[in-house]
């Protein structure tokens, strides 16, 4: 199935779309409330993600949306079907290297399809095939992760995603938005580990070396601040990087000191419009997290060719039933002079 077909297929679903996404700001909100000091952002949440394990597996599946996923390519960059901001650029511009190294143990083989990295993202396509058939229960799922020059990646924004092709082939796609641009540098080595995965106990690894994928960067540094007229909240926009792979903000907030005391500070919703007046939101923004307490935010948009004049950043509140309440005080209009 094409891809527009498939994106028809998608559009032609009956889902309560607005509250879907209300519904995974709400849990979003209440498992930040609950992280204490210290916490990573390994659980950092991914709003897209989240809402396409929702829309798997919350019963709105429709029979045009079981069939685009019926056949969807085993080979090639399986998470553009499923979002991921930056898909249409890695499709258009064929951005992904070919991996293609594997690990067998035990009557399961993991297999690194492919991978991409541009210094700020990197995403990595797995699938695993097994003699039996694979389960993706939570008892037996097991555990995987990514490392990154043999350390433990920290990022802004992570997710993993995990979907059944057939009964015995699992197809797995990581995506992390990095705390800090470049801090890797141009060349990584990267691996994917498993342990007891989908009903078959062993541990797996496969590593690799990547490097930056080519493409223009372009950094812009607006240092524009907005806020409240008591001064207690503050927004600034620190950095803008263009890349292949995102559109990227760099957002600093600042709050009331007590409120990192006592754990209550402040998530904030965002919507990002540029100066064409196309809104980023839903599955077009993700955000993150870079450090603890929310000083240091990260907003990842699609890539984009044509760089906007400005961009204005929306923030909200989420309130108790999961809609945004916009701050129109902390409204920033964020220069972008080339």
């Amino acid at each position: 199935m094409n891809k527009e077909k498939f994106n028809h297929s998608i559009d032609n679903i009956d889902i309560p779309l607005e509250k879907l996404v209300a519904r995974e700001k709400a849990a979003m909100l209440q498992v930040k409330k609950r992280r204490k000091v210290g916490r990573t952002t390994r659980l950092s949440v991914l709003i897209a993600c989240g809402l396409c394990i929702t829309l798997l597996g919350s019963g709105f599946v429709s029979t045009g949306m079981a069939a685009a996923l019926s056949n969807i390519p085993l080979i090639g960059p399986i998470y553009a079907q499923f979002s991921d901001i930056a898909s249409d650029k890695i499709q258009q511009d064929q951005l992904t290297t070919e991996i293609e190294k594997q690990d067998s143990q035990n009557g399961l083989t993991m297999t690194v399809k492919e991978a991409v990295y541009d210094g700020g993202r990197l995403i990595v396509t797995v699938e695993y095939t097994g003699k039996k058939k694979l389960s993706l229960t939570e008892e037996t799922v097991g555990l995987n992760y990514v490392t990154i020059n043999g350390q433990s990646v920290k990022p802004a924004i992570a997710s993993t995603g995990q979907d059944a092709i057939d009964s015995k082939t699992i197809i797995e796609h990581h995506q992390f938005t990095l705390s800090k641009y470049n801090e890797y540098g141009d060349k990584i080595e990267v691996s994917v580990h498993g342990e007891n995965l989908f009903g078959y106990k062993g541990k797996w690894n496969v590593t690799f070396p990547l490097e930056k994928v080519n493409g223009v960067i372009k950094e812009f540094y607006p240092k524009v601040k907005t806020e409240t007229a008591d001064k207690d909240y503050a927004l600034k926009a620190d950095k803008v990087t263009f890349s292949p792979l995102s559109t990227r903000i760099d957002l600093k907030i600042d709050y009331p000191a007590e409120m990192d005391e006592n754990d209550t500070w402040p998530w904030f919703d965002f919507t990002v419009v540029d100066d064409k007046g196309r809104v980023y939101d839903r599955l077009k923004l993700q955000t993150g997290m870079a450090g603890d307490y929310g000083h240091h935010m990260v907003l990842a948009l699609p890539p984009m060719d044509e760089i906007p004049k400005s961009f204005i950043i929306k923030p909200a509140d989420i309130n108790n039933e999961g809609y945004r309440e916009e701050i129109k005080e902390l409204e920033l209009v964020v220069p972008l002079n080339k």
